[in-house]
């Protein structure tokens, strides 16, 4: 039997690291999207808002806070070296108002700095939408409880537009309910199976929604004059809502009713291999979901409803050019920034002869667009815009914010007398700070995060707060990056946890973690909260590699890449005499389910044991049952990764190429797990013919609806299983809680099935 580590300290004093650490750990904005910057300031530079999010395991819930900080007291304290005490928040707001998070999102500051909004999720999961008054230390609320807001913008407390989840979602569960039957044509398998999830309120998998506005203090529905319909908006659209300075116009998305089969060539995707591209057809506008729609940006006048297009081209995201769909209006009105998207041919003579997305500036008055300057595709694909936004009172300067490898940079252009646009500087962060200091997250694979502050004249440099005190007195595996080459000669990096004890006397258990990792960001458990556990394996005596792919490489190519990567590691720690090359284990999830799927049915390596979690398997049931979801993006990218659909000919490629296909090579003990009921039938076939091969594989159904999990408990099943997983089976070590006697039963007739085998 193994012991519990909670309480394991070494000579120091200080003890190992657990899950309630991990899951206690709080975090700045939010590492997984786009939805809450960590550190925001007011316009006029006065105040920031900085926002860190934690779990409670005694509440099972996720904590928002929000810390208002005064600009001048920070610049004092920056001042005079001497002060202990580092400046307090001139307010504190905290919200742990539902099970999932991130509870806050969206922080947006007035144009005047006397306040800031925000969306928090309300206990029934909807989003609602919120202002702070910065003078009263109040905070009212400007949107009904049972609506949830999926995007919004605001200029002052009386000029506002937002989009809310339509009610087409709720009346579609109640007429399905009253009728004797059901179309099923053109419906996700999903969406007929379990309507219970795709239908409820707080739903991820639909995104239709309907614009409203608050002008000067009226409230009203913002309907398409050409229709007299409510004007709907998908995914796209809400990401990039962006009001006028004077409340009469919104830029936003709208999706085509139909793509023109020429678009498929005048608008490509990054590589001609892409999975991700625009395909002609028609668009079901009446869809409820529309992630994946194609989409181009339109200005909307809110009183009349007039709609005009502001490029005539499609947003690339629908092409996969990867980038955040942004619109910012220039302080005088008469410019409009667009991130990600094509422009049309002949339009704009500054764009080179190579059609690709570009960051684009339109005149509202004459619709003109111009490129400021073309998406790149890196060695290691995109860079991910996160923001633009036009700095001074004109439309002279413009900063866009791009995001690589989790390093966020600013770079800063300006236009010239004939129009065009000339990159000026590059910083690191964002510009978006005072005049006076400069504030940003510090932080790294050994370091937990702190907020910075940097005097801008003297560049005296403080923490001015530490979120994490509680880990001094904690005894951290170390982490170091970690090169090698595989056979075909490609550089990979990784990141190599060892156990706070390690000795080079010994050979460790390993356990690869496959969704790479950010050299510059402390990610304790690993870049995701799903599954992956780094700190808690080593801290049981395991070393752990997390791994990432050098280069970006076709689809056909991925898996055996990604396999040949893992290989090579494994040779090369095992001659290092770092890791017992028989106790090796590794963990899949999302993407990389495939790729340990496909390292489990060809690899030289003998792995001891896998985990998967909630990802692609590129099988046959997972591209037959995903179809009309997601535009059928399942099957488009199985179709790259395999060479073929899997029928006729094709299905030859299949039966060679996809790990479904081959699940009899499989000797490593699995643990396939679920996210919700709908997810059982996409990790499905894996579990089943291994069932049916009389093979050790073990099925875990997480009861959550969160793909990157911030459940305090759905995380201590997802990561507290995989601990438990490897140290059995790669250690036999069996944790004592009474509670885990039923699990432990299960898993030792599986040992028994595979000595039988």
């Amino acid at each position: 039997m193994g012991v519990g580590l909670a309480n394991v300290t070494d000579e120091a004093g200080k003890r190992r690291f657990t899950l309630a650490d991990d899951i206690g750990l709080s975090h700045f904005g939010d590492p997984y999207t786009l939805n809450v910057d960590p550190i925001t300031f007011s316009p006029d530079g006065h105040y920031f808002v900085v926002v860190t999010e934690r779990g409670l395991i005694d509440q099972n819930r996720p904590e928002s806070t929000l810390r208002v900080f005064s600009t001048e007291a920070v610049h004092q304290f920056l001042g005079y070296p001497n002060a202990v005490r580092e400046p307090p928040p001139v307010w504190t707001l905290k919200e742990s108002t539902y099970k999932e998070g991130p509870v806050v999102t969206h922080v947006r500051w007035l144009a005047d700095s006397g306040g800031f909004a925000f969306l928090v999720k309300n206990v029934t999961g909807n989003d609602q939408l919120f202002l702070a008054n910065l003078n009263t230390k109040t905070v009212r609320v400007l949107t009904s409880d049972d609506q949830n807001v999926t995007g919004y913008d605001i200029c002052r407390p009386d000029r506002f537009v937002y989009t809310l989840q339509s009610p087409a979602v709720r009346d579609k569960t109640i007429s399905e309910g009253r009728t004797s039957s059901i179309v099923g044509t053109g419906h996700s398998l999903n969406s007929l199976i379990f309507p219970e999830d795709t239908y409820s309120s707080t739903s991820k998998s639909h995104d239709l929604s309907e614009l409203w506005a608050v002008v000067n203090g009226k409230r009203f529905q913002v309907k398409d004059k050409s229709s007299g319909r409510p004007f709907s908006l998908y995914r796209d659209g809400q990401d990039a809502l962006a009001l006028s300075p004077d409340g009469r116009f919104a830029v936003t998305a709208r999706a085509f009713e139909v793509i023109p089969p020429q678009w498929e060539t005048l608008y490509p995707p990054p590589t001609p291999q892409s999975a991700y591209q625009l395909r002609a057809g028609r668009q079901d506008l009446a869809s409820l979901f529309g992630y994946e729609y194609v989409s181009e940006y339109v200005l909307v006048d809110l009183n009349r409803g007039k709609v005009k297009s502001l490029t005539d081209a499609p947003i690339a995201g629908a092409a996969g050019w990867w980038s955040g769909t942004r619109a910012a209006w220039a302080a005088d009105g008469q410019s409009v920034a667009l991130s990600n998207t094509f422009l049309p041919p002949g339009g704009d003579v500054s764009r080179s002869k190579t059609n690709r997305p570009c960051v684009a500036v339109v005149n509202v008055e004459t619709g003109r667009p111009t490129c400021v300057e073309q998406l790149k595709e890196t060695e290691n694909g995109n860079h991910f815009i996160e923001k633009v936004h036009f700095i001074s009172g004109s439309g002279e300067r413009l900063i866009v914010d791009v995001m690589s490898r989790g390093l966020l940079t600013s770079i800063s252009y300006i236009r010239g007398n004939e129009g065009s646009w000339t990159a000026q500087a590059t910083t690191n962060g964002s510009t978006l700070q005072s005049p006076t200091i400069n504030v940003a997250v510090k932080e790294g694979l050994n370091s937990p995060p702190v907020l910075v502050a940097t005097d801008k004249a003297s560049r005296a440099t403080r923490v001015i707060l530490d979120p994490n005190p509680q880990l001094k007195t904690i005894e951290l595996g170390q982490a170091s990056v970690f090169k090698w080459k595989d056979k075909g000669g490609r550089d990979w990096i990784g990141a190599l946890y060892k156990p706070p004890d390690y000795s080079g006397a010994e050979r460790y258990p390993l356990v690869i973690q496959t969704s790479g990792f950010l050299e510059n960001q402390f990610r304790p458990g690993g870049i995701y909260t799903t599954a992956y556990a780094a700190q808690e394996l080593v801290a049981a005596g395991f070393v752990v590699l997390e791994t990432r792919c050098p280069i970006s490489v076709i689809p056909a190519e991925e898996g055996p890449c990604n396999v040949g990567g893992y290989e090579a590691a494994v040779q090369q720690l095992v001659a290092d005499g770092v890791v017992d090359p028989n106790r090796v284990g590794i963990i899949g999830f999302s993407r990389t389910c495939y790729h340990v799927m496909k390292a489990l049915t060809t690899s030289t390596l003998h792995f001891k044991a896998a985990s998967i979690t909630d990802g692609v398997n590129e099988g046959y049931l997972q591209y037959v049952t995903t179809v009309d979801q997601g535009s059928n993006a399942i099957a488009h990218e199985a179709d790259a990764m395999i060479g073929a659909p899997p029928f006729g000919e094709g299905l030859q490629q299949w039966l060679k190429r996809s790990p479904e296909f081959n699940l009899d090579k499989v000797e490593a003990a699995l643990q396939v797990v679920a996210i919700g009921r709908s997810g059982v039938l996409f990790m499905w076939e894996p579990y089943a013919v291994l069932r049916l091969l009389k093979k050790p594989v073990d099925l875990i159904i997480l009861n959550s609806d969160e793909h990157v999990l911030t459940n305090p408990g759905a995380r201590i099943i997802s990561q507290g299983g995989t601990v438990d997983w490897f140290r059995f089976w790669l250690n036999s070590e069996e944790d004592p809680d009474p509670a885990k006697a039923d699990q432990y039963a299960r898993w030792r007739e599986l040992r028994k099935l595979r000595e039988g085998n």
